[in-house]
């Protein structure tokens, strides 16, 4: 949403004025039937988001300029987005009307710049932060500094491909220029409320309209040429692994019918002498487990040091909690349908050695 009109924003020139026009828009929309929640941010919107800033650390030997993405949030933004708080807290709506001496960081930012250190209590100041154009409504204490009250977890603000970014996170208050974002959750297809929406904004202005940028977060994702290239490399390695997957089996069920058809003879003498059809059956299984199993600790094991290599030649931070559980979800996962596989193709061989007559295994040559 812009100010296209001069008017408009001279008539709303002030931070204050434009926090309560906004948040007069972002209540309008809220209580729209079928909106969840409403956020409001400036260039906030993932997976590129942000503008550059230089802050210094409080503490940080001779006051070090370090350089990080800024991005100026409502409180609101954070559920609306479901970014997960790790750890402190998230500004309340007093904190952001004034919108000063506070700020939020992920994950990047802790392991970057404060690693082995408590983020929460830490001051910030940014310096040389001046307003980008003069229609930019600044706070008067925008170089002045700022605690950390909180860390979330980190979301794509460098495009898909690439790792996140430090970032910053600021009540929008403290930077307005003449336009806002507003990042809107629905329970229908967001873009079915869109005239909904329009007439949520022009209830509070008839004149103001809203830019031709609205858009599905998930479908503009989509559409992005990395999350296409992307999901083809996916698709393909997802194809190669189930070939190499189905060929594995091949040669196990070959092997598994190989050993079963050597050891007939041995078969028929133990079931001569009263052994259970349940024991031919695990004898016959048995050596191919054992294999299937020393295959699967060893590919483990290989997956992990692999993981971890890349990780450091990379330079990458670890995984977050969420990440990292996800990863073992994946990797029990793909495990279980392997062990399951392998299992299947044990059986039939296994099945074929016990059912066997132990006169006809006992003349087999």
């Amino acid at each position: 949403m812009h100010w296209n009109n001069p008017h408009d924003w001279q008539a709303i020139d002030s931070r204050e004025k434009r926090t309560a026009f906004i948040n007069q828009i972002r209540q309008n929309i809220a209580a729209i039937p079928g909106v969840t929640s409403v956020a409001v941010g400036t260039d906030a919107t993932p997976p590129y988001s942000g503008s550059e800033g230089t802050f210094e650390i409080s503490g940080s030997p001779s006051g070090h300029e370090q350089q990080g993405r800024l991005h100026f949030v409502s409180p609101e933004f954070f559920t609306t987005l479901r970014i997960s708080l790790l750890q402190g807290r998230i500004w309340d709506a007093t904190e952001n009307t004034r919108g000063d001496f506070i700020a939020i960081v992920n994950e990047s930012f802790a392991h970057r710049f404060l690693e082995g250190k408590d983020p929460v209590g830490h001051q910030l100041r940014f310096p040389s932060r001046k307003p980008i154009s003069p229609l930019e409504a600044m706070s008067p204490h925008a170089d002045s500094c700022r605690e950390i009250i909180g860390v979330v977890a980190d979301v794509p603000n460098d495009g898909l491909d690439r790792p996140a970014l430090p970032a910053i996170y600021l009540p929008y208050t403290a930077s307005m220029p003449p336009f806002a974002q507003f990042q809107i959750r629905t329970q229908p297809e967001p873009l079915s409320l869109l005239q909904s929406i329009r007439a949520a904004v022009q209830s509070v202005s008839s004149d103001q309209q809203i830019s031709n940028g609205s858009f599905d977060l998930h479908e503009a994702i989509e559409r992005d040429a990395q999350y296409s290239r992307q999901r083809l490399f996916s698709i393909l390695f997802g194809f190669f692994s189930a070939l190499a997957l189905i060929l594995s089996l091949v040669g196990l069920f070959s092997v598994v019918s190989f050993s079963v058809a050597q050891r007939t003879t041995e078969f028929g003498v133990r079931m001569a002498l009263g052994a259970p059809r349940s024991h031919i059956l695990w004898i016959a299984a048995q050596t191919a487990l054992q294999s299937v199993t020393l295959g699967v600790a060893i590919g483990i094991s290989t997956d992990l040091l692999i993981d971890k290599l890349l990780s450091t030649w990379m330079n990458t931070s670890p995984a977050s909690v969420t990440q990292a559980s996800s990863a073992a979800s994946n990797l029990t996962g793909v495990t279980l349908i392997l062990i399951l596989c392998a299992i299947s193709a044990c059986l039939l061989p296994a099945r074929r050695a016990a059912s066997i007559p132990p006169t006809e295994a006992l003349r087999y040559e």
